[in-house]
């Protein structure tokens, strides 16, 4: 009986994918500590790459509903403005300025909230009430300014770099969680939250310097811009999860690259949502990732794409309905056989239902032959499971 333990490399795998932001940040600091000379026309040339890079990502993130990155990026022009206005009224005292130690504080909790607050599915939800938290909080900022308020706290007057005792270990707070859900998700916008955090922590850390704080803050904003290019282009045909093709993708290979004869298998995996509820999300995500290995070790010419949370197709080009039937059967019993390891305490063995469906004439595209497979393998799944049928 074959046992398919957890492997991390599997899943830390997919950090791979993502590693283009720390690229980034990476080619910025190395270039910063390269230069011995900051002149003014530097300067002014970061300060236009970052307005170029932050209005870019702006509207590519409004085009494309990416909320996080239009948030996030907002938190950071805001941030510019600010520090650059309060610079300009307060000179090199800045750092002792109330507005300033106060601001910094929040600055990277602002990120946490504008990459967690904003999943795709709640793009509108809460809009309006973080720029109105934002905007209050440049509100108080230009209060303290016509006050001439100082931070003479002795937590405030203490700094390391450019931040305050409590802005500085606040910061290195917000990355960690953002470090954290980088290496649990491995996804690209983890990375962009993770690395366009560090070069705003790193711009803020320097901000005496005007070079490091253009040229860093350039980077988080060039960071945004190009992992949602990255995104956009990667998740259009691919899983970002799984790392295999997802449905688009099926609709195009199967339009444009599969012979006119071929036939595919709709897999379901069976009690999918107990699963679920008992193991959660990121565990589903590794057995979904093993259950894949298993396919592709019982038949690598199978291609498999993903469907839905709980379901794959799987196509056989040149290949008759009978001749289908039969690879998916194997693959099938290969599935049930197996044992899927977690540790000493989870070992699971899993079925599936299919339903294999040939293309015919009549078919306008492959998304016709998948929603007859659909709809059988729905009608007899009413009846039974762990199944392969055809349609």
């Amino acid at each position: 009986m074959l046992k398919l333990g957890f492997e991390p490399e599997k899943i830390i795998g997919l950090n791979k994918k993502s590693i283009l932001p720390a690229v980034v940040i990476g080619a910025f600091i190395l270039y910063f500590f390269s230069i011995s000379e900051y002149t003014e026309t530097s300067y002014h040339t970061m300060h236009n790459i970052f307005l170029f890079s932050a209005i870019s990502a702006a509207i590519l993130s409004v085009y494309t509903h990416l909320t996080r990155c239009l948030m996030s990026v907002s938190v950071i022009y805001v941030n510019y403005m600010v520090i650059n206005n309060i610079r300009y009224v307060y000179g090199e005292d800045y750092m002792f300025s109330a507005g300033y130690n106060i601001w910094t504080t929040f600055l990277l909790p602002n990120l946490v909230l504008a990459f967690y607050l904003f999943k795709k599915e709640y793009m509108h939800k809460y809009w309006s009430l973080f720029y109105i938290f934002i905007l209050s909080q440049t509100a108080i900022i230009e209060k303290l300014q016509n006050h001439s308020i100082e931070a003479d706290s002795y937590y405030f007057y203490k700094h390391i770099g450019m931040l305050n005792y409590p802005a500085f270990y606040i910061s290195l707070g917000c990355i960690i969680i953002f470090l954290i859900s980088y290496i649990n998700k491995g996804r690209i916008l983890t990375s962009a939250a993770l690395n366009g955090s560090l070069s705003l922590f790193l711009a803020v850390l320097m901000s005496d310097n005007l070079f490091a704080y253009g040229l860093f803050t350039a980077a988080a904003a060039i960071i945004w811009l190009v992992s949602s290019l990255y995104y956009i282009y990667y998740t259009q045909y691919m899983d970002e999860e799984l790392s295999i093709h997802n449905y688009n993708s099926f609709l195009y290979e199967t339009e444009r690259k599969f012979p006119l004869k071929y036939s595919i298998s709709l897999m379901y995996i069976d009690e999918y949502e107990r699963l679920k509820k008992r193991f959660g999300t990121h565990k589903m995500l590794i057995l979904k990732k093993m259950f894949l290995q298993r396919i592709q070790n019982c038949n690598p010419e199978i291609r498999v794409y993903n469907y839905k949370s709980d379901s794959f197709v799987l196509a056989f080009p040149n290949k008759n309905l009978t001749e289908s039937h039969i690879e998916a059967e194997d693959v099938r019993r290969a599935l049930a056989k197996s044992v899927f390891v977690f540790n000493a305490n989870n070992h699971l063995q899993l079925t599936v239902s299919q339903c294999v469906s040939e293309k015919k004439r009549t078919d306008a595209d492959a998304a016709a032959v998948l929603a007859r497979a659909e709809e059988n393998l729905q009608k007899a799944c009413r009846f039974t499971r762990n199944i392969t049928i055809k349609s």
